[in-house]
């Protein structure tokens, strides 16, 4: 035991010394513009992928480069099991991000980060390279303490923005060589006060895009209007009735196999929600809040499931004018689930009723982009306790207990192949600008989140 006290001590000692070298760390990654639904950005993941193997294989440990599946990106995989007869713990995160899109709204480039007023500002800072390098770096500072006290794997893909299949089939694939005590998911982060989180739910996903034909070329909007169908104008007609005005989506079904939540999570997001909702109109920039009537904002972010259009194109969209009745339109729709919806039935009962919905003359087609079913995680475990008791000493604050609105697709299998207990959190702070422009880190959430993976990881080890 004073053993393992005495490399926990000097890990922190280490990571107390080395936080602006730990900082440009973060940074050097922060440069490659790793993302993975951009096939010219494709050699950039690849360079992420050798980047942290490079780091795994300096501290010793056994790492590979695993390709998956042809035309996939590849998962990093790095194992150490230097400690028979002690825990060991599988550590996810994802080297891929999201595109910087709109460029104009950057207040620095995005692949040049930069620290300002105490945060640093780059695409990928909160998700997921800030979470994943304090992980790296905790683990880094362990060995050059004299070895971390239990065994551990890093399973880092390159696909979780684009909902990919690589790591998933790995996962399956490899179940019985990858038995691990305690999942650690750091891709989550701090809540709207400033208290570190640990999820109890994460909703799941069921991402489309609907392709409207109509006439065979775009047609003269003077010559033809009037007779000619007009896959813009049914297609807009059909998302718009996805979801009435009140927030209630349509789709036949949808909301059977919701799960309430309990008596005890309403009575704390109650004396909350206030307060949340302030929170979130300041940092969003929104005028008023929307969503499902007669539920609470934490409830509508939480334990509810929602759809939403996330982008509409087709005809002409350029500078200037052409009035023509396009050919062809299409839309990209999300919902997001929560248990126990399953995302197959709801495909068939959205496509069966935009099949109902569209017009005589327009053609739709509903096109599965990703799905992933919704996860509930239990907090009662060693490794969940250990995390809080690391918080707590890190942060100097209590643990809170969230449902995730977003979703982390792996989780399912994490939990269905490899049965293992999950710990879902992160840094970020709330206000991060995740997927946006401008997305940023605080960098004391970065050095105080290597400092509680440090004690995460010495907290696990039994004496």
């Amino acid at each position: 035991m004073a053993r393992m006290q005495s490399v926990e001590q000097d890990a922190l000692s280490r990571a107390a010394a080395a936080r602006d070298a730990d900082l440009q760390d973060l940074i050097e990654e922060l440069r490659i513009p790793s993302v993975s639904t951009l096939p010219e950005r494709r050699d950039d993941c690849l360079r992420n992928a050798r980047w942290l193997r490079d780091r795994f294989e300096r501290l010793g440990m056994k790492t590979e480069i695993v390709d998956v599946m042809e035309g996939g990106l590849p998962v990093v995989v790095a194992d150490w099991n230097g400690r028979p007869g002690q825990p060991h713990l599988t550590i996810y995160g994802h080297y891929d991000v999201q595109p910087p899109d709109p460029m104009d709204e950057w207040k620095s480039p995005p692949f040049e980060p930069e620290v300002r007023d105490g945060m640093l500002f780059a695409r990928g800072a909160a998700d997921n390279k800030g979470n994943h390098m304090a992980t790296v770096k905790a683990v880094e500072h362990l060995f050059a303490a004299g070895e971390p006290p239990i065994n551990l794997r890093f399973l880092i893909e390159g696909e979780e923005e684009i909902s990919g299949e690589s790591l998933p089939r790995y996962i399956r694939a490899n179940a019985m060589h990858l038995r691990t005590d305690a999942v650690l998911i750091w891709d989550s982060g701090l809540d709207e006060d400033g208290h570190p989180t640990i999820a109890t739910a994460l909703r799941g996903l069921l991402y489309v895009e609907l392709d409207a034909s109509g006439a065979a070329v775009d047609l003269h909007s003077g010559v033809y209007g009037g007779v000619a169908p007009n896959p813009i104008n049914t297609l807009a007609r059909i998302v718009g009735e996805l979801k009435d005005r009140h927030g209630h989506v349509t789709i036949p079904g949808f909301y059977d196999a919701v799960v309430r939540p309990s008596a005890e999570e309403l009575a704390d997001w109650k004396k909350k929600d206030a307060t949340y909702a302030e929170t979130v109109k300041r940092f969003s920039g929104a005028r008023a809040l929307e969503g499902e009537e007669g539920f609470l904002a934490l409830e509508r972010t939480g334990s509810r499931p929602t759809l939403d259009a996330n982008g509409i194109v087709g005809g002409f969209t350029g500078e200037g004018k052409k009035t023509v009745i396009p050919a062809h339109a299409s839309a990209k729709v999300s919902m997001r689930l929560v248990p126990d919806q399953d995302w197959k039935t709801i495909l068939a009962a959205l496509k069966k009723q935009v099949q109902e919905l569209t017009t005589p003359g327009v053609e739709i087609q509903v096109d599965l982009l990703g799905a992933a079913p919704p996860v509930t995680c239990g907090v009662d475990h060693p490794a969940a306790k250990a995390m809080r008791a690391a918080y707590k000493a890190a942060f100097g604050k209590e643990t809170t207990l969230i449902r995730v609105g977003g979703s982390i697709p792996v989780s399912i299998d994490f939990q269905e192949a490899v049965g293992a207990p999950l710990v879902i959190s992160g840094i970020a702070q709330s206000d991060s600008a995740v997927h946006s422009p401008n997305e940023r880190l605080v960098v004391d959430n970065y050095h105080r989140g290597i400092d509680a993976v440090i004690r995460f990881i010495c907290g696990l080890a039994r004496p």
